[in-house]
This record gives structure tokens, sequence and C-alpha cells, in this order.
């Protein structure tokens, strides 16, 4: 008898093994998919990929305290080229450069003589841009999370965003003279 009940506890054992097993066996599959792109985004200006935006030339008592402003200039940024919209990337994003240690404030960039004769460049006035219909303005020190632009479901669509440029001043005091800057445009894919 003793046999017999080490043979039937064997048996037991093994079909309960076998069970286990082929529960094991029928696991389901995971399948990851996706794709790895080409950053594919151009900028189309006006000249190539950069652009020109007349800020237009005003006298230094517009600026009669800190924080004066001249009229918003409208222009845009048109992105072509770009790849469709996908789960795994809906938008594409803006980041903004320029030079700022004149002014002492990313959101104001420093202005030069890049284009416009002159032997000094206006003081106590930076560039300013926000976008279209905002008041904040934007960081000029790469910071992101600031523009996003949808990318579309069309390969040949143009992807605009308006924005809007002024001078404004840092100081009490205006100097005359050039007012140029210039702003540089990253395209991140996140």
């Amino acid at each position: 008898m003793r046999f017999t009940k080490n043979m039937l506890f064997s048996t037991l054992l093994a079909m309960c093994s076998a069970s286990a097993m082929a529960s094991e066996m029928n696991a389901g599959v995971v399948h990851f998919t996706g794709e790895i792109i080409e950053p594919s985004c151009e900028i189309s200006g006006d000249d190539g990929h950069d652009s020109t935006v007349p800020l237009g030339t005003y006298p230094t008592s517009l600026f009669a305290k800190t924080g004066d402003e001249s009229p918003e200039v409208p222009f845009s940024i048109a992105l072509v080229d770009c790849p469709v919209t996908t789960d795994g990337l809906a938008m594409v994003q803006l980041t903004f450069t320029a030079p700022t240690t004149l002014t002492g404030t990313p959101t104001l960039m420093d202005v030069s003589t890049i284009t416009t004769e002159g032997d000094t460049a206006a003081t106590g006035v930076g560039i300013a841009v926000s976008l279209d219909g905002k008041t904040e303005l934007l960081k000029f020190d790469g910071s992101e999370g600031q523009v996003y632009v949808p990318l579309s479901a069309m390969p040949d669509d143009t992807l605009t965003t308006n924005f809007n440029a002024r001078y404004k001043s840092f100081s009490d005091t205006v100097t005359a003279g050039p007012a140029d800057g210039d702003m540089t445009v990253n395209i991140l894919y996140r």
C-alpha cells in the first residue's frame, strides 16, 4: 500500500506540474512597435532659413522710463518638411537663444550694430518677443516649454507660429544708436 501511495502522490504531482507548465507555455507575447525618424523640420524664412523683421525707428523720448515699449511688430516662423504627427511625436518645440548680458534678463535680447550702420549701439533698450496674443515674453536662454508647434497629418503642410517683437527699455535712460539683434531658433523633437 505504501508503494501505491507514493505512486499516487507522484502521479498527482506530475499532473499539477504539467498543468502549471502548460499555463506558462501559453503565456501572451508583448509586441513593441515604434519608429526612429530623422528630424526633418526646416525653418522657411524670407532668405533661406533666415528672416529679417524691421522693428522701426523710434526717438529716445518714447522710452521715458524702464519698461516702456515700442509698438509690437508681428512676424511668423514657418516650419516645412516636418514629419507627420504620430502618437509618439505629436508636436515639436521651439527654443530661442540670443545674447542677454547687457540687458541683464533672459527675456530681453541685447541690441548691437549687426546691420545698421553706426559707431555705437543704443543703450538701455533690448528686444522683446512674445507669442501672438500673449503678454509673457519669451526667454532667450534656450529654455524649453515655451512654444509647442503641433505637427500635421499632411506631410506637405507648412506649420506657422505667429509672434510679436518690440523694443523695451530696461533703464530710465536710453541712448540713440543702432538697435539690431539676432535670435537663434532651435527645433526640439520631444
